[in-house]
């Protein structure tokens, strides 16, 4: 991942669950399934409505593979339910680095998309689609249409965050 000055820029990581026991713990929905960027010690920003509050994680601990924790000045479980459904963001110069071959979806936004089978640009990635059985490259043409492209092997061919260019190898027909 490019390290640029992002200091005040956050990045949106999940949302906050219901309460768990009596001790202020709540559960955390990431949007990221395999998400490393909570750890203990690291400031989460709550928001909803116009409403933010900065909590350090004191603990974290796993249940069922999701995520429960335990935030500083969130001490029974009344104030859990006050947060519960706040959006959950990190600063951007918080994020943890990622292994090689690994992208944040944030830093491919923009990037131009060529198709190396007929050596042309298809467009440029407005977003990626995460909710499905795999990813899906949501592009858009220089004529404005959408075209999305499963991020599979059979069609995804190299990705070049430098230079800004995300390599796809689509079937004849594909864009018709």
């Amino acid at each position: 991942m490019k390290k640029t000055d992002n200091t005040n820029e956050t990045v949106l990581i999940g949302k906050v669950g219901s309460p768990v026991g009596i001790k202020g713990e709540v559960r955390i929905t990431l949007y990221a399934q395999d998400s490393t960027n909570l750890k203990e010690g690291k400031v989460l920003l709550l928001e909803r409505a116009g409403k933010t509050v900065n909590a350090a994680i004191k603990r974290l601990r796993y249940q069922k593979e999701r995520p429960v924790v335990k935030l500083e000045g969130i001490d029974d479980r009344n104030a859990a339910e006050d947060i519960r459904g706040m959006e959950v963001s990190i600063f951007a110069d918080d994020l943890e680095e990622l292994p090689e071959g690994e992208y944040y979806v944030r830093d491919l936004i923009g990037c131009r998309v060529v198709d190396l089978t007929e050596s042309r640009e298809v467009g440029i990635l407005r977003d990626v689609i995460q909710n499905t059985a795999q990813s899906i490259l949501d592009v858009e043409t220089s004529e404005g249409r959408s075209i999305l492209i499963p991020a599979v092997d059979a069609f995804l061919r190299g990705i070049d965050e430098e230079a800004g260019v995300i390599e796809v190898e689509l079937i004849p027909g594909f864009l018709d």
